[in-house]
C-alpha cells in the first residue's frame, strides 16, 4: 500500500512538471508565432534551426504532446479520437481573459522598457497578450483533463470522464508567473526577429 502511495505520488509530481514545461512552452510560442505573423518578411532572415524549431512547437502540437506524455505516465497511448476530445473540452473550458489593461501593466514590467517599445510599435501588449495567457491556460486545462482520463483508463474504464470546472481553470497567480515565464522564454526568438525586421527596413 505505501509502494502505490508513493507511486501515485511520484506519477503526480511528474505530471506537474509536465504541466508547468507544457503551458511555459505552449505561452512563449503563441507570442513566437503571433509576431512571426505580423512580420511574414522576416521569416526567411530567421536561421534554419530557429525556423524548425519554431515550425515544431505550435501550441496545437506541444498541447497533443503534452496528452500523449501524460498518457505514458499511465502506460497508455491515446487513440486519436481521444486526443480530439480532449482538446474540445478544454476549448469549453477555458474562460476567456480580457483585462487587457492590466495584462499591459503586467507584461510591460516583465519584458522592460526596451523590448515594449519596440512590441508596442508592432502591435499593442493589449492586442496579443490575452492570446498568450488564453494558450497558458488552455494548455493547463488540456493537461488536467489528460490526466483525469488517464487515470479513469489506467483503471480499466472506456469512457471519458466528465470534467470538473474547477480542474481546468489555472489558478490566477500560476497564471500570471507562468506567462511571465513563457516571456522570457520567448524573448531571445523575438530578438531574432526584431533584427530581422531591422534588416529588412535597410534593404
Amino acid at each position: 500500500m505505501a509502494e502505490s502511495r508513493v507511486s501515485a505520488s511520484a506519477a503526480a509530481g511528474q505530471v506537474e512538471l509536465l504541466l508547468h514545461g507544457a503551458c511555459v512552452k505552449a505561452g512563449a510560442y503563441a507570442l513566437a508565432h503571433r509576431i512571426i505573423g505580423a512580420l511574414p518578411l522576416a521569416k526567411p532572415f530567421l536561421a534554419p534551426p530557429l525556423r524548425k524549431n519554431l515550425s515544431g512547437n505550435t501550441p496545437a502540437k506541444i498541447q497533443a504532446r503534452l496528452i500523449r506524455d501524460i498518457y505514458r505516465r499511465y502506460g497508455l497511448k491515446p487513440a486519436n479520437w481521444e486526443i480530439a476530445a480532449i482538446l474540445a473540452v478544454a476549448d469549453a473550458g477555458t474562460p476567456r481573459l480580457l483585462d487587457g489593461a492590466a495584462i499591459e501593466r503586467r507584461l510591460r514590467r516583465s519584458l522592460g522598457e526596451t523590448a515594449s517599445r519596440w512590441l508596442m510599435r508592432l502591435a499593442p501588449l493589449a492586442y496579443w497578450a490575452p492570446e498568450l495567457l488564453a494558450e497558458v491556460a488552455r494548455t493547463w486545462a488540456i493537461g488536467r483533463y489528460a490526466d483525469s482520463v488517464g487515470r479513469v483508463r489506467k483503471l480499466g474504464s472506456d469512457w471519458l470522464p466528465a470534467p470538473l470546472a474547477k480542474n481546468l481553470k489555472l489558478p490566477a497567480g500560476l497564471l500570471w508567473n507562468w506567462s511571465e515565464e513563457a516571456f522570457e522564454l520567448a524573448l531571445p526568438a523575438l530578438k531574432r526577429l526584431q533584427a530581422a525586421g531591422k534588416r529588412l527596413k535597410r534593404g
